[in-house]
């Protein structure tokens, strides 16, 4: 796995054990109270004084370091990503044994007032949260492979006996997400037919291939130099207009690179060419916001989607719901989900009254849409509509901030400086929704997409958010 995913995971990993320490701690005091109600005959077994909880943390804040040097020098953060799980548990029993005897060492040393039951339950707490903790992170990672959206496809561009060692590699950590979708190389001898994925062509068929569909996340060049592929320059460029990561194997490096890194898979080491500025933590936390703040609304905003469902099926015939064929992360499909507030077959029709479109550009907007139903109209003035789409952002197809999601045959007719706005996840809000919806013309609509790419932050997230409150609120530049 790269060193940099390794990082990262590992360091979600050790946050998550500081913290069970003080959620265990919490958990046991909780369940030591509950003595008062038990049974009289049950409860004179239990020492009548308690300390408050206040005191307990204190201690655990005064251990913490070194709770968290225990750690570290049990765990060996990322390396312990690895391991099976047997390891690892019996790792995390050692680290609990030696946090038992240091704290009975410095209860006995201080002479601190502590319950006997909430230690013993403290630790036995602490094993079972660790252990789950490593469970979860794993059914994380393993979960990129459940579906087409989390994972990262490869494409491998080069020599062909340098791609065969570097997809066994790759084949080797699939199960992290990693999914090789092709391989383009001049050479067509023999060592083409042992490589475990599609030869999809040569290096100057590569934007042909990415305008048929073909979803790529990153690339990678395994030549023996640079003079290996014709066009390197070429396609360095469109990666970099795309948002599309490069990594090149050591011996190759382009004349005008951005932010360079050093990785290694295995002993195969790489320079990662970055198109945008690395924010791996950054985006978990994204993902992370994303998925609380969808299932909070889904929650909350139930009782009033179970109306609006009911107002459509009564106002005209047809579904409750619309679904339609979207572009996501790099051009990935998924069904987007809204309100129907059209009338049935509406499709059919668009063709009619294409020629009143009032957007520039291959997006059709029009104010007074006839085929839009007397409901639809306040559903699309106040993105009622668009409540269902916090579902797409709970299966990771969308986020909450990001440039609306496309029809496929929009993208046909983007220019390759538009096509970048693809290389991050849709979103239910955007700049464009809080600046005028479709009072912006087609080019400062593209233009805004690309502002939100170059300048994301989590802080960003957050202003849009907020001033999408009002803007729905008040319907501005709706149709």
């Amino acid at each position: 796995m790269f060193r940099h995913h390794n990082v990262l995971y590992g360091r979600m990993l050790f946050v998550s054990d500081v913290l069970s320490g003080l959620v265990a701690l919490t958990a046991s005091y909780l369940l030591r109270s509950f003595v008062k109600f038990l049974p009289i005959e049950m409860a004179h077994h239990f020492h009548p004084m308690l300390l408050p909880l206040q005191q307990y943390i204190y201690f655990f804040l005064v251990f913490l370091p070194i709770w968290a040097g225990l750690l570290l020098a049990t765990q060996t953060y990322p390396e312990v990503l690895h391991w099976p799980f047997k390891r690892q548990l019996v790792r995390v029993t050692q680290f609990v044994v030696a946090v038992g005897l240091l704290m009975a060492l410095l209860t006995y040393a201080l002479k601190l007032e502590v319950s006997r039951p909430i230690f013993f339950a403290f630790l036995l707490q602490t094993v079972l949260l660790l252990a789950l903790n490593r469970v979860v992170l794993d059914g994380i990672l393993r979960s990129r492979n459940i579906s087409e959206q989390p994972q990262i496809h490869i494409l491998v561009v080069g020599t062909p006996k340098k791609a065969v060692k570097l997809a066994s590699s790759l084949e080797a950590v699939t199960r992290w997400g990693f999914k090789v979708v092709g391989f383009l190389a001049d050479s067509e001898d023999g060592a083409t037919q042992s490589f475990p994925t599609r030869l999809l062509g040569t290096p100057r068929q590569f934007e042909e291939l990415l305008g048929s569909g073909l979803v790529v996340d990153e690339i990678i060049f395994t030549g023996s130099g640079i003079s290996d592929l014709e066009g390197f320059q070429e396609m360095i460029a469109i990666c970099q207009e795309l948002g599309i990561r490069i990594r090149l194997v050591t011996d190759l490096f382009p004349s005008n690179s951005g932010q360079l890194s050093l990785e290694y898979l295995d002993e195969i080491p790489f320079v990662t060419l970055l198109t945008e500025p690395a924010r791996n933590f950054g985006l978990v936390l994204k993902r992370v916001v994303d998925f609380l703040v969808a299932a909070s609304c889904l929650m909350l905003l139930a009782p009033p989607m179970f109306l609006i469902a009911v107002a459509i099926r009564m106002s005209s015939r047809g579904g409750i719901f619309y679904r339609q064929t979207r572009c996501g992360s790099f051009g990935r499909r998924f069904t987007l989900i809204k309100f129907r507030t059209m009338v049935d077959g509406a499709e059919d029709k668009l063709w009619e009254i294409r020629h009143l479109n009032e957007m520039s550009g291959p997006v059709f907007k029009m104010r007074n849409d006839p085929r839009v139903t007397s409901l639809g109209k306040y559903l699309r003035k106040f993105s009622l509509d668009e409540l269902p789409q916090f579902w797409n952002v709970i299966k990771g197809e969308m986020s909450i901030v990001g440039p609306r999601a496309p029809l496929p045959e929009e993208v046909a007719h983007y220019s390759l400086r538009q096509r970048r706005r693809l290389s991050v996840k849709p979103g239910i809000t955007c700049l464009w929704q809080v600046l005028g919806r479709s009072e912006i013309d087609f080019q400062k609509w593209m233009d805004l997409d690309l502002q939100y790419i170059d300048n994301w932050s989590m802080w960003l997230d957050l202003r849009i958010m907020l001033k999408t409150i009002p803007a729905v609120f008040l319907g501005r530049g709706a149709r």
